[in-house]
């Protein structure tokens, strides 16, 4: 509930081509103090943003002239750090999903049954934004001290690291909460599956019904069924993993699931869920690993590392590299599992490698970049696999990562 009585209450704008979606978040909104001013489309969207500054935006994402990307997109190129809440169905959660990448700070499912979720939903990013306002203005005020309050500067910079470790669980807690992509991909995953799945079943029903249906067809459709649930099921499995292991690394890593796993098939396993990922690209993986080597350990961990990796390479490795090439070599050195990861990017500086494992580094910060990625996959390897990761760059040819982790005991 904002405080209305020592300021001016909180602006929010309304973006949505249904006037009935906007007119109910505008009464619940106002009921609750804030001031609502409302968009039908895109276009006037951005033209009352300029205008107006909101301090926070609802925005849909299916709507005619200008959709919502494009309205994240341009918001966030113009207004960095006005806060994007993408309201929408279910059915384009892979739009939300980029949407989140591009920028967007959390989205909501239509319709919305509970319309407490909205209120709880605004207040939370009200006051991230606060925060974030609030520190950033603190950091501006430690800039302009002189030497003679070195030991005042020291002091807030004791202060500073317990709010970026507060803004750290904060940010771990979204993760859990799904709004991270290492949660949404092997979601939009399953939803791609079940839309193609839904779409095949139309179209055979259709030659069904008029008749014109052959066994070529039934054994296509058939086939096409096998193979969108084996990747929905595969996808949906993974996330439900990905949230337990989320789960685990804020609250008892102990708990994890440890068990067997062949690498070479599991590795194969993992490429296969960032297959409609990697497709989009000209990019190529090569894997070179003993076809019967297995490690006891835990596979929900192992994959979460190599996801992270290849999803590094993918949006910071080789940006403006129309084909990269990645390359992923295991063996085995007395009970060690050594696994080699290289690819042919753009490399890092010596400045940026030292930082490579920090918590909330990222050169994609105004995209939507955590800067928890590389930092998760040093904890897991360090803590979970009880093994050590070495980062090697070079600018122009690439970045290259070793990981040495125990086998295990692979007797059965």
């Amino acid at each position: 509930m904002p405080d209305t009585i020592s300021k001016k209450p909180p602006l929010i704008l309304t973006i949505d081509d249904e006037e009935f979606i906007r007119n109910s978040f505008t009464d619940i909104l106002e009921d609750s103090g804030y001031e609502v001013i409302q968009a039908e489309n895109g276009h006037i969207g951005l033209k009352k943003i300029r205008e107006h500054k909101p301090d926070l935006i609802l925005c849909d994402l299916q709507m005619p002239e200008m959709n919502g990307l494009e309205v994240v997109r341009t918001v966030k190129e113009e207004f960095e750090k006005i806060p994007i809440l993408i309201v929408s169905g279910a059915g384009v959660l892979d739009d939300a999903i980029e949407a989140v990448r591009l920028g967007a700070w959390d989205y909501l499912v239509k319709p919305l049954f509970n319309l407490d979720v909205l209120l709880q939903a605004v207040e939370k990013a009200l006051d991230r934004a606060k925060l974030i306002a609030e520190n950033e203005a603190y950091q501006k005020s430690l800039e302009k001290q002189t030497v003679k309050l070195q030991q005042e500067i020291e002091e807030r910079k004791r202060t500073e690291k317990q709010l970026v470790q507060s803004e750290k669980m904060a940010a771990l807690g979204d993760l859990v909460a799904g709004v991270a992509h290492e949660i949404n991909t092997p979601l939009g995953i399953g939803v791609t599956g079940i839309s193609y799945l839904n779409d095949s079943t139309k179209a055979f029903k259709k030659l069904f019904a008029a008749g014109e249906a052959t066994k070529t067809d039934l054994k296509a459709f058939m086939e096409d069924c096998e193979e969108a649930c084996q990747l929905t099921l595969s996808n949906l499995n993974r996330a439900a993993k990905l949230v337990a292991g989320f789960k685990r690394i804020a609250v008892d890593q102990s708990s994890d699931e440890r068990r067997i796993f062949n690498i070479k098939q599991y590795i194969d396993e993992i490429l296969f869920s960032l297959y409609p990922r990697i497709k989009k690209t000209k990019h190529t993986i090569n894997v070179d690993a003993p076809e019967d080597l297995e490690m006891n350990s835990y596979p929900g961990a192992f994959s979460q590392v190599l996801t992270n990796l290849v999803m590094n390479s993918l949006l910071h490795g080789f940006e403006n590299i129309e084909k990269g090439q990645i390359t992923i070599t295991v063996k085995n050195d007395d009970h060690l599992i050594i696994l080699r990861y290289e690819d042919n990017g753009k490399g890092m500086t010596q400045e940026q490698q030292k930082k490579i494992f920090d918590p909330f580094f990222t050169t994609k910060r105004g995209s939507g970049g955590t800067g928890l990625g590389m930092h998760l996959v040093f904890n897991l390897v360090s803590k979970k696999l009880n093994g050590e990761i070495l980062c090697t760059s070079t600018v122009d040819k690439g970045t290259f990562f070793t990981i040495t982790v125990p086998m295990g005991d692979v007797k059965k």
